[in-house]
């Protein structure tokens, strides 16, 4: 008897994590700055050696505060980053740019981070692709 009532509450327990975890999550509210991106993978398809391939990222702070971009870090000396310098209100979009001139041949994997004042204070983003 004391096995069918272990067996019981461990099936309890997982039925009551299994509905927690189903539940809609709740929409944070955010009070400060929050940047959200439309996509932070960006393909660059098949290149040759020496193109160039320019690609953005776009943003919008949907928090309430307005969005600072303090740097983007870049992997490589591969690639040209240019980002808005000037806070981003809050509703408003923003873009990331991106250039990459293909050095190499082989896959191409590279990352930006974005620092930030938002909430999450870092996002990276990556690029992929192959060079010729």
């Amino acid at each position: 008897m004391n096995t069918m009532k272990k067996i019981i509450t461990i099936i309890a327990i997982f039925f009551t994590i299994g509905q927690l975890m189903a539940q809609k999550p709740a929409q944070k509210n955010y009070t400060g700055a929050e940047i959200e991106f439309d996509h932070i993978t960006a393909d660059l398809g098949t290149l040759n050696i020496g193109d160039v391939k320019e690609t953005f990222f776009t943003f919008t702070n949907i928090g309430k505060k307005p969005l600072i971009l303090d740097n983007v870090i870049i992997s490589c000396d591969c690639t040209e980053i240019e980002w808005p310098k000037t806070p981003v209100m809050p509703g408003q979009i923003g873009k990331i740019k991106v250039i990459y001139t293909a050095k190499n041949s082989g896959s191409i994997n590279k990352w930006a981070t974005v620092l930030s004042n938002a909430e999450k204070d870092r996002v990276i983003l990556t690029l992929k692709g192959k060079v010729n």
